[in-house]
Protein backbone atom coordinates (compact mmCIF):
# COMPACT_ATOMS: atom_id res chain seq x y z
CA UNK A 1 0.00 0.00 0.00
CA UNK A 2 2.46 2.12 0.84
CA UNK A 3 4.81 1.39 -2.21
CA UNK A 4 1.73 2.26 -4.10
CA UNK A 5 1.05 6.04 -2.33
CA UNK A 6 4.86 6.14 -3.58
CA UNK A 7 4.55 5.39 -6.78
CA UNK A 8 1.29 7.49 -7.09
CA UNK A 9 2.69 10.42 -5.79
CA UNK A 10 6.09 10.44 -7.77
CA UNK A 11 3.72 10.14 -11.03
CA UNK A 12 1.69 13.03 -9.96
CA UNK A 13 4.57 14.98 -9.46
CA UNK A 14 6.49 14.31 -12.39
CA UNK A 15 3.43 14.66 -14.75
CA UNK A 16 2.35 17.83 -13.00
CA UNK A 17 6.23 19.07 -13.11
CA UNK A 18 6.60 18.64 -16.71
CA UNK A 19 3.35 20.02 -18.12
CA UNK A 20 3.44 23.40 -15.95
CA UNK A 21 7.38 23.30 -16.95
CA UNK A 22 8.64 26.33 -15.15
CA UNK A 23 12.15 25.21 -16.53
CA UNK A 24 10.73 25.93 -19.94
CA UNK A 25 8.92 29.08 -19.22
CA UNK A 26 11.68 30.76 -17.30
CA UNK A 27 13.28 32.73 -20.98
CA UNK A 28 9.40 34.13 -21.31
CA UNK A 29 9.15 35.04 -17.19
CA UNK A 30 12.13 36.55 -17.98
CA UNK A 31 10.96 38.40 -21.12
CA UNK A 32 7.87 39.55 -19.75
CA UNK A 33 9.20 41.15 -16.43
CA UNK A 34 12.51 42.57 -17.94
CA UNK A 35 11.00 46.08 -17.25
CA UNK A 36 9.93 46.10 -13.93
CA UNK A 37 12.27 46.30 -10.75
CA UNK A 38 13.64 43.65 -8.74
CA UNK A 39 10.77 43.71 -6.00
CA UNK A 40 7.91 44.18 -8.51
CA UNK A 41 9.27 41.11 -10.26
CA UNK A 42 8.97 39.06 -6.76
CA UNK A 43 5.70 40.03 -5.81
CA UNK A 44 4.45 39.32 -9.35
CA UNK A 45 6.00 35.63 -9.68
CA UNK A 46 4.41 35.21 -6.29
CA UNK A 47 1.29 36.34 -6.68
CA UNK A 48 1.05 33.90 -10.30
CA UNK A 49 2.10 30.97 -8.98
CA UNK A 50 -0.46 31.21 -5.95
CA UNK A 51 -2.83 31.99 -8.31
CA UNK A 52 -2.22 29.06 -10.54
CA UNK A 53 -1.77 27.17 -7.89
CA UNK A 54 -5.03 27.95 -6.11
CA UNK A 55 -6.93 27.67 -9.58
CA UNK A 56 -5.34 24.13 -10.68
CA UNK A 57 -6.70 22.69 -6.93
CA UNK A 58 -9.92 23.99 -6.98
CA UNK A 59 -10.57 22.46 -10.57
CA UNK A 60 -9.21 19.31 -9.47
CA UNK A 61 -11.28 18.67 -6.44
CA UNK A 62 -14.36 19.81 -8.97
CA UNK A 63 -13.68 19.05 -12.12
CA UNK A 64 -15.34 15.43 -12.02
CA UNK A 65 -18.89 17.31 -10.68
CA UNK A 66 -19.00 19.45 -13.95
CA UNK A 67 -18.42 16.42 -15.58
CA UNK A 68 -20.87 14.74 -13.68
CA UNK A 69 -23.24 17.54 -14.17
CA UNK A 70 -22.67 17.50 -18.46
CA UNK A 71 -22.91 13.83 -18.66
CA UNK A 72 -19.68 13.43 -20.12
CA UNK A 73 -17.62 10.02 -19.47
CA UNK A 74 -14.32 10.45 -17.40
CA UNK A 75 -12.61 7.25 -20.11
CA UNK A 76 -13.55 10.52 -22.87
CA UNK A 77 -12.14 13.21 -21.15
CA UNK A 78 -8.98 11.09 -20.91
CA UNK A 79 -8.47 10.45 -23.69
CA UNK A 80 -9.03 13.79 -25.07
CA UNK A 81 -6.90 15.34 -22.72
CA UNK A 82 -4.09 13.13 -23.66
CA UNK A 83 -4.08 13.64 -26.84
CA UNK A 84 -4.10 17.20 -25.97
CA UNK A 85 -0.62 16.32 -24.17
CA UNK A 86 0.54 14.64 -27.09
CA UNK A 87 0.21 17.66 -29.24
CA UNK A 88 1.94 19.76 -26.47
CA UNK A 89 4.96 17.58 -26.10
CA UNK A 90 5.09 17.41 -30.23
CA UNK A 91 5.27 21.30 -29.81
CA UNK A 92 7.92 20.86 -27.44
CA UNK A 93 9.95 18.31 -28.84
CA UNK A 94 10.16 20.60 -32.06
CA UNK A 95 10.63 23.64 -30.46
CA UNK A 96 7.35 25.32 -31.18
CA UNK A 97 5.71 27.75 -29.42
CA UNK A 98 2.63 26.05 -27.70
CA UNK A 99 -0.74 27.26 -29.12
CA UNK A 100 -1.75 26.62 -25.37
CA UNK A 101 0.21 29.44 -24.20
CA UNK A 102 -0.03 32.87 -24.85
CA UNK A 103 0.65 34.43 -27.92
CA UNK A 104 3.26 37.98 -28.38
CA UNK A 105 0.31 39.95 -28.80
CA UNK A 106 -1.38 38.62 -25.95
CA UNK A 107 1.65 39.17 -24.34
CA UNK A 108 2.51 42.77 -25.59
CA UNK A 109 -1.47 43.64 -24.87
CA UNK A 110 -0.87 43.02 -21.07
CA UNK A 111 0.24 46.44 -20.15
CA UNK A 112 -0.74 46.22 -16.51
CA UNK A 113 1.19 44.59 -13.50
CA UNK A 114 -2.24 42.73 -12.23
CA UNK A 115 -3.36 41.78 -15.88
CA UNK A 116 -0.03 40.30 -16.58
CA UNK A 117 0.42 38.44 -12.79
CA UNK A 118 -3.01 36.80 -13.63
CA UNK A 119 -3.24 36.24 -17.35
CA UNK A 120 -0.50 35.35 -19.23
CA UNK A 121 1.87 34.26 -16.05
CA UNK A 122 -0.83 32.48 -13.54
CA UNK A 123 -2.77 31.07 -16.92
CA UNK A 124 -1.87 29.63 -19.00
CA UNK A 125 1.92 29.76 -18.73
CA UNK A 126 1.69 27.86 -15.56
CA UNK A 127 -1.29 26.75 -15.29
CA UNK A 128 -2.65 25.92 -18.65
CA UNK A 129 -5.25 22.82 -20.27
CA UNK A 130 -2.41 20.43 -19.59
CA UNK A 131 -2.13 21.19 -16.60
CA UNK A 132 -5.76 20.66 -15.45
CA UNK A 133 -6.14 18.15 -17.82
CA UNK A 134 -3.21 16.01 -15.95
CA UNK A 135 -4.98 17.35 -12.51
CA UNK A 136 -8.46 15.77 -13.29
CA UNK A 137 -7.59 12.73 -14.84
CA UNK A 138 -4.98 12.00 -11.86
CA UNK A 139 -7.35 13.12 -8.90
CA UNK A 140 -10.15 10.55 -10.63
CA UNK A 141 -7.59 7.72 -10.80
CA UNK A 142 -6.45 8.81 -7.11
CA UNK A 143 -8.80 5.67 -6.03
CA UNK A 144 -8.60 6.77 -2.40
CA UNK A 145 -8.67 9.44 -0.40
CA UNK A 146 -5.08 8.93 1.05
CA UNK A 147 -4.15 9.19 -2.59
CA UNK A 148 -6.10 12.66 -3.16
CA UNK A 149 -4.60 14.16 -0.39
CA UNK A 150 -1.33 12.91 -1.87
CA UNK A 151 -2.06 14.70 -5.16
CA UNK A 152 -2.93 18.18 -3.75
CA UNK A 153 0.34 17.70 -1.70
CA UNK A 154 2.11 16.86 -4.68
CA UNK A 155 0.28 19.98 -6.78
CA UNK A 156 1.59 22.70 -4.23
CA UNK A 157 4.98 21.08 -3.72
CA UNK A 158 5.11 21.44 -7.62
CA UNK A 159 4.41 25.04 -7.39
CA UNK A 160 6.51 25.57 -4.50
CA UNK A 161 9.73 24.28 -6.69
CA UNK A 162 8.42 26.24 -9.31
CA UNK A 163 8.20 29.50 -8.06
CA UNK A 164 11.88 29.18 -6.78
CA UNK A 165 13.26 28.03 -10.01
CA UNK A 166 11.27 31.02 -11.75
CA UNK A 167 12.64 33.32 -8.38
CA UNK A 168 16.11 32.48 -9.79
CA UNK A 169 15.17 32.60 -13.45
CA UNK A 170 18.27 35.44 -14.88
CA UNK A 171 20.37 32.88 -12.43
CA UNK A 172 19.26 30.11 -14.27
CA UNK A 173 18.95 31.27 -17.98
CA UNK A 174 22.56 32.16 -17.78
CA UNK A 175 23.75 29.04 -16.66
CA UNK A 176 21.73 27.14 -19.08
CA UNK A 177 21.73 29.13 -22.14
CA UNK A 178 19.57 29.19 -25.05
CA UNK A 179 20.97 25.78 -25.58
CA UNK A 180 20.38 24.03 -22.34
CA UNK A 181 17.05 25.81 -22.13
CA UNK A 182 16.08 24.47 -25.19
CA UNK A 183 17.42 20.76 -24.29
CA UNK A 184 15.49 20.71 -21.14
CA UNK A 185 12.30 21.53 -23.38
CA UNK A 186 13.15 18.33 -25.27
CA UNK A 187 13.59 16.71 -22.55
CA UNK A 188 10.41 17.05 -20.80
CA UNK A 189 8.44 16.81 -24.06
CA UNK A 190 9.45 13.00 -24.44
CA UNK A 191 8.72 12.62 -20.97
CA UNK A 192 5.17 14.53 -21.47
CA UNK A 193 4.57 12.21 -24.59
CA UNK A 194 4.85 9.13 -22.49
CA UNK A 195 2.92 10.32 -20.26
CA UNK A 196 -0.37 11.42 -22.94
CA UNK A 197 0.26 7.68 -24.90
CA UNK A 198 -0.39 6.74 -21.13
CA UNK A 199 -3.29 8.57 -20.52
CA UNK A 200 -4.76 7.53 -23.80
CA UNK A 201 -4.34 3.21 -23.32
CA UNK A 202 -5.98 3.87 -19.93
CA UNK A 203 -9.08 5.79 -21.70
CA UNK A 204 -9.12 3.37 -24.15
CA UNK A 205 -9.06 0.54 -21.86
CA UNK A 206 -11.61 1.95 -19.29
CA UNK A 207 -13.55 2.79 -22.59
CA UNK A 208 -13.47 -0.49 -23.65
CA UNK A 209 -13.70 -2.64 -20.35
CA UNK A 210 -17.32 -0.16 -19.20
CA UNK A 211 -18.98 -1.01 -22.66
CA UNK A 212 -18.17 -5.22 -22.06
CA UNK A 213 -19.67 -5.36 -18.88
Amino acid sequence: MRSNSITFFLQSFLSLFVIVNAIGNVPLFVTLLERFGEAEKTTMMKKATIIAALTLLIVTVTGNLFFRLLGIEMYSFTIAGGILLMIISIEMLLGLNTRTQSSTAEEQSSSEMDEITVIPLAIPLLTGPGALTTAIVLFDTAGNIQNKIILLGAIILVFVISYVILIRSRPILTFLGKTGTRVARRIMGLMLLSIAVQFIIKGIFDATHLYKT
